[in-house]
């Protein structure tokens, strides 16, 4: 078998798979037996936390944390400030994401597995989907918290921006998800007959998904500056194959979201929807579908 498996990277990424696959069959057995889906989304940010905190675990370090619980300081010494905001960023939006996303299976549940969560074989095959899910879109962060702390370089400018893309990106989901939500609250009824053209889903007819794609491109910015100083180590931290893969992260998650699961699927019940009304039609016309740009004038 090729040596490059058997890196420090590779053996910590099947740590973090395993916790991932592990999550995904307790929340299919759990959501099966009790016939639900409304535990789905939650499960699948749990799997990102636990798999941000165990892709941390470094047996292989002396000092790290695990081997030496003794004091604060043996933690902060085997954690990069890389490290500490690759992870804290991707726990605050799982965390946000899970409980938004939860209460709102509570509330309405989803229709996606109205037929499908009562067929075990089928049902299962979501859980599977949500596990790569997981494991793709965050594999930067899980690379960057596999490489030893002593590795990583100093903070830099390709960080910086980074950072003020994830930001951004999570500052757009956070507030159109909020402007639909009231939206929603204050039409009421009139729901399946409107539609939110205000605030920021003036500039796009998806603006929450354009931010969450954009903080995945910047989280991979910031997380990447420590694959290029691991790749040139002359110990075997990590293989060039694992760096090529998770370029494929972000793109992963735009791909998804522009062309499979989310934009593709909210743009065909819209449409059903609303075939009726025509200031819909115009809305979509006059609007950007994904990047957020401003209305186009005089669309009849």
């Amino acid at each position: 078998m090729d040596p490059s498996y058997f890196t420090q990277v590779g053996k910590s990424l099947v740590s973090t798979l395993l916790a991932d696959i592990g999550v995904q069959v307790i929340g299919w057995s759990i959501s099966t037996f009790l016939q639900t889906e409304k535990f789905y989304d939650l499960a699948g940010s749990i799997s990102f936390i636990l798999c941000t905190f165990v892709s941390l675990y470094k047996p292989w370090e002396e000092n790290t944390i695990w081997a030496d619980s003794r004091s604060m300081t043996t933690l902060l010494r085997s954690i990069h400030p890389r490290q500490i905001i690759a992870s804290g960023t991707t726990v605050v939006w799982a965390v946000y994401l899970g409980s938004f996303l939860f209460s709102r299976a509570l509330k309405h549940g989803d229709k996606r597995f109205d037929k499908i969560k009562k067929v075990p074989g089928r049902f299962l095959v979501y859980w599977v989907v949500q596990g790569i899910w997981v494991a793709l879109t965050a594999l930067p962060v899980y690379i960057s918290n596999s490489i030893p702390a002593s590795v990583h370089p100093d903070l830099g400018l390709q960080d910086y921006i980074g950072i003020v893309l994830w930001g951004s990106g999570f500052a757009f989901e956070v507030i159109a998800n909020y402007q639909k939500q009231k939206w929603r609250k204050e039409i009421g009824r009139d729901y399946k007959r409107s539609f939110i053209s205000s605030g920021l889903w003036s500039l796009s007819r998806h603006p929450n998904y354009f931010g969450e794609c954009l903080l995945w491109f910047g989280s991979y910015l910031f997380c990447s500056s420590a694959f290029y100083a691991a790749l040139e180590s002359p110990n075997l931290i990590m293989s060039h194959w694992m760096s090529r893969l998770a370029v494929f992260s972000p793109m992963f998650v735009t791909i998804l979201i522009t062309r499979v699961s989310g934009i593709p699927l909210l743009e065909r019940e819209n449409d059903r929807r609303l075939k009726d009304v025509v200031a819909y039609w115009k809305y979509k016309k006059a609007t950007s579908m994904f990047v957020p740009t401003l209305p186009r004038q005089n669309v009849e």
